[in-house]
């Protein structure tokens, strides 16, 4: 990553059903432009999510001066976020291990081939 960018990646789960992963899946072809205004806003320089059956997992690169807090506050302020994140939660569902009331579950990176020793 350059200029100080900081990577995010998260995993949630989908509703076992074919259907509504399709309908989830169409409704990130092209999400509603004011959800992609508003990562744009808040620091998001990149994000790209992942499905294997029912998990995703979401890669995000963040600005160096993402706030978390203040994303997670401009997010709850901000009708139309608040309207796709509703519309979402139809197709999601926490992981086992996502804490209470919370969404996408951080993920702990575990290697990196950049931290090997060359040989």
């Amino acid at each position: 990553m350059n200029g100080g960018r900081r990577r995010y990646c998260q995993a949630l789960d989908l509703v076992d059903s074919p259907a509504l992963i399709a309908e989830y899946e169409e409704y990130h072809r092209q999400i509603w432009p004011e959800v992609a205004a508003h990562l744009r806003e808040q620091g998001v320089a990149q994000m790209e999510i992942y499905r294997l059956g029912t998990r995703l997992f979401m890669m995000m690169e963040v600005d160096a001066d993402f706030d978390e807090r203040r994303f997670a506050q401009q997010s709850l302020d901000h009708p139309v976020i608040q309207r796709w994140e509703a519309l979402m939660w139809r197709y999601q569902v926490p992981t086992p291990w996502t804490p209470e009331g919370e969404k996408w579950a951080a993920m702990t990176r575990i290697f990196s081939l950049q931290d090997q020793s060359p040989e």
